[in-house]
């Protein structure tokens, strides 16, 4: 018989080596670095005989969503050991912690799944979308001639904390999926071993000044003859063509690799041969509708409008309702209602279109929600546009 209960802080280096074990991974941290910002109270295992085999953990953090910032719960770490799996054991442990967040107030979560096929039987939407770019040293041109007030000059790890956070801030407000990354993280990434290691694939910093003022920054590390742009952030156009022109021009570097860019991110369109740049596009956070009343409230809205919204979620019954939705770009009511549904839809759908990654009418197209009253589905477009699409540029 399985057990299912909140970790103790005795089990702790256990529950982690678990976790790691499930994913055929080793731990690349010692666990005690990761005790501090592990509330135990939020923590789920699942005991064979005494033996740790799943387990899943969630954190209070800040999103992003559009208009507005909110408390949410992030989960992480969700695992099962092989030993463990087709058994039911993470339907229960998903069950079991969508109830508890429910229970603690948050109406929203939010994860990075490993398989896209897992999350959606819990109510998970796609809540965000970035692509992955790779471009020919050849072909990277811009279709503008390109000047520079500027400089780029390279940032010591061990200063990342002084101004590289503000100019993430900066560079995502208003961008809904974004989670800010805690100071203690940028520490953590300022004193990572890699830093003092030689050789080569290391990472390294690079910010653009004007005017003694940082305006944007990237990392990248160099594999081969092939720069990977882990990230950059710029608050202006002309850091941001600054920085792309620096990552380009590498001595010694053919290729361009960007990891994770926003899909209405303007390089493309600065490029004099766009075609040459190699795009694809993946599923970035996932979301769930813990309360869906709750969560709408939260949320503004492009247009003012009424919508009557019948949602189907098997997993909470208080979201297995009719709601009227009333918002715009001041507030938003949402509560029960016995009124005629405007749009049939399950929660994991309503979630994407909630977080701007989708269109109602797409979804509808792709057989997922039903249009009772004409001409609803282009008023919940309009009602639910986003300035800029969803973007998740880092994990929690």
């Amino acid at each position: 018989m399985l057990e299912m209960r909140t970790v103790t802080a005795d089990e702790f280096v256990a529950w982690t080596r678990a976790e790691a074990r499930a994913h055929g991974n080793r731990l690349a941290d010692d666990p005690e670095v990761l005790r501090p910002h592990f509330d135990l109270g939020r923590s789920i295992g699942v005991f064979d005989q005494g033996n740790i085999v799943g387990g899943a953990h969630s954190h209070r953090l800040e999103m992003s969503i559009p208009g507005a910032s909110i408390t949410m719960a992030g989960v992480a770490n969700i695992a099962v050991q092989p030993t463990h799996t087709r058994q039911g054991v993470m339907t229960r442990m998903m069950n079991h912690q969508i109830h508890d967040i429910y229970e603690r107030g948050e109406p929203l979560a939010a994860l990075f799944a490993s398989e896209s096929i897992i999350y959606g039987r819990f109510g998970y939407g796609v809540g965000s979308l970035y692509e992955r770019w790779t471009i020919d040293r050849h072909h990277n041109a811009y279709v503008r001639p390109y000047e520079s007030h500027g400089r780029v000059a390279f940032v010591d790890p061990l200063d990342i904390t002084k101004d590289l956070p503000e100019v993430f801030r900066r560079t995502t407000t208003d961008r809904p999926g974004v989670f800010q990354r805690p100071i203690h993280q940028w520490e953590h990434d300022a004193h990572a071993p890699e830093h003092s290691q030689g050789g080569p694939g290391g990472l390294f910093y690079v910010a653009y000044e004007d005017g003694g003022r940082v305006d944007g920054y990237a990392t990248y590390r160099i594999t081969g003859t092939t720069l990977g742009v882990n990230e950059l952030m710029a608050t202006t156009e002309e850091a941001n063509a600054a920085l792309w022109r620096f990552c380009f021009d590498v001595d010694r570097v053919s290729t361009t690799e960007a990891l994770k860019r926003p899909v209405d991110d303007p390089l493309p369109w600065m490029l004099a041969d766009p075609r040459r740049l190699q795009r694809s596009t993946r599923d970035g956070v996932w979301v769930r509708l813990i309360d869906v009343a709750a969560s709408l409230k939260l949320r503004r809205y492009m247009q003012a409008d009424r919508l009557v919204l019948e949602v189907k979620d098997g997993m909470c019954p208080w979201n297995e309702a009719k709601f009227g939705l009333e918002g715009s770009t001041e507030g938003a009511e949402c509560r029960p209602t016995e009124s005629s549904p405007d749009l049939v839809l399950g929660v994991s759908d309503l979630a994407s279109a909630y977080m701007g990654a989708v269109s109602f009418s797409t979804l509808s197209r792709a057989g997922k929600i039903e249009e009772r009253t004409p001409g609803a589905l282009l008023r919940a477009d309009c009602m639910f546009a986003v300035q800029y699409p969803p973007w998740t540029p880092c994990n929690f």
